[in-house]
């Protein structure tokens, strides 16, 4: 019974220890690294904002061909009440009156009396048309019918300069991608070194024992017992150098992807992320899909559409109107309380202002071309570079798989040998280097595989799909 629950303790320490091993250690695969770049890359942040910015200003663009309907409302003062004085009338009329009367044959005095009678019984001919205090209030409309274009160009120009900051998202997305895979599979490169040198150093310490025990019972020369130690010593010290190489590593993904991972098992298996197509296809897709010729493209459309947007001024601009008076007690007898009508516009001289402007813009497509035409060069030369470094790598990674298999085989013989006192430490530790040599140029070829291969889809702007593919793997 006692060896039983001795039995059932030592179970439960296992699986306590090794629970506990599990739940330290950290995890994370290549997914895992895209996802935590997208989601804390601040330049991903201010893309999509900068995408957000430009969407609102397309709509505020399109709103200009809609009427503009308003209400105006105002307080006002000013120096005096306005009046108009009537009364140089008032006193022709007076004396008409009287002259008449004159005229007829009344005395003097009857015509005096009529003067004074008329100039007490007729009010003064003054009339107050605004006071110093009044308020307006009013609705009103403006629809532009014709404005020799100008709106619907605008309007363009801003749905392309929204093109241009999708396009930027995308640009900015891609090369986040491009870089979380290549410090990604870096990080791996240095951890599979760690490991490689791991295990080469563990082998080394077999070989230093079974030297010692050689060189006691005198199979051996102190020679090679001593090469063996030196060995052993070399081995510690390139581990070491591959742990901080690896610990580096961490620290330049981490500030990637913006999290820390500097205690992290990266644990995406190190192979091909993607089959390679022929060097023609990958130009093909380039040309049409390439973020940075898309969004020259982009430019010189808006550019086009602000030039036609300048060209406008040189013709006329035509807009109805309407007003009514909604606050009518401050009118005055000259004030409707409703207006409308047409209102047409034409600039004759400004200056010379829109036609050097319509050079410039003109000017400004040339440079365009220009660009796009070296652009165009570019992507050419760059994915004929990255094709090449990408099938170049897959070559000498087919190549190493085969040697492995040689130098394995090769290092089983020196290691039988050396026990039975027929060979050297110094063949037997060649024997070593060489198979860890061969793993590490593996390990070299698989990353630069995938870093090129990275850039190639970076080229051709298709590394959201790629992270999409690799997501669902």
């Amino acid at each position: 019974m006692n060896k039983i629950k001795n039995f059932l303790v030592q179970i439960f320490f296992v699986f306590f220890v090794f629970g506990n091993l599990y739940a330290q250690e950290n995890f994370l695969t290549l997914s895992q690294a895209l996802n935590a770049a997208i989601e804390n890359n601040e330049l991903i942040k201010a893309s999509e904002k900068s995408k957000e910015f430009s969407k609102y200003e397309l709509k505020s663009a399109k709103g200009k061909h809609l009427p503009n309907i308003f209400i105006e409302g105002s307080v006002n003062r000013i120096n005096d009440d306005i009046t108009i004085d009537l009364n140089n009338a008032r006193s022709a009329i007076i004396g008409a009156s009287t002259a008449s009367a004159l005229y007829s044959g009344a005395t003097p005095e009857a015509v005096n009396a009529l003067k004074n009678r008329l100039n007490s019984s007729l009010p003064g001919f003054d009339i107050k048309v605004q006071d110093k205090l009044f308020y307006k209030l009013s609705a009103g409309m403006i629809f532009p019918l014709y404005t020799g274009g100008k709106i619907s160009a605008n309007s363009k120009a801003k749905k392309a300069e929204f093109e241009i900051a999708e396009a930027e998202y995308e640009k900015t997305l891609n090369s986040t991608i491009t870089s979380v895979i290549e410090s990604y599979f870096r990080a791996k490169l240095a951890q599979e070194a760690k490991e490689i040198r791991y295990d080469y150093l563990q082998n080394i310490k077999k070989h230093s024992i079974n030297a010692q025990k050689l060189f006691k019972v005198g199979m051996i020369s102190k020679a090679n017992k001593l090469r063996a130690d030196v060995a052993l010593s070399e081995a510690e010290r390139q581990y070491l150098k591959s742990e901080r190489d690896f610990k580096l590593s961490l620290v330049v993904l981490s500030d990637i992807i913006g999290i820390n991972v500097e205690n992290t098992n990266l644990i995406t298996d190190f192979n091909k992320i993607e089959k390679l197509k022929s060097v023609e296809y990958y130009s093909k897709t380039a040309c049409t899909d390439n973020i940075t010729l898309k969004n020259m493209q982009q430019k010189k459309y808006m550019i086009k559409q602000k030039q036609k947007a300048v060209k406008s001024g040189f013709l006329p601009t035509v807009a109805a109107f309407g007003k009514y008076e909604i606050y009518k007690e401050n009118l005055t007898i000259l004030e409707p309380e409703w207006a409308a009508g047409i209102n047409a516009k034409m600039n004759i001289f400004n200056g010379g202002s829109d036609y050097n402007e319509y050079k410039a813009y003109k000017a400004k497509n040339e440079i365009i071309d220009l660009y796009i035409e070296n652009i165009n060069k570019t992507i050419d030369t760059a994915v004929k570079k990255y094709h090449h470094d990408a099938e170049t790598a897959l070559e000498q990674y087919e190549s190493l798989k085969s040697s492995q298999a040689l130098t394995e085989e090769n290092l089983k013989l020196y290691r039988q040998s050396f026990k039975e006192g027929l060979a050297t430490s110094i063949e037997v530790i060649d024997a070593e280097l060489a198979l860890e040599k061969v793993k590490l140029e593996q390990s070299q070829a698989l990353f630069d595989y995938n870093s090129a291969y990275a850039k190639l889809v970076d080229i051709c702007g298709k590394s959201r799909e790629l992270m999409e593919k690799l997501q669902r793997g």
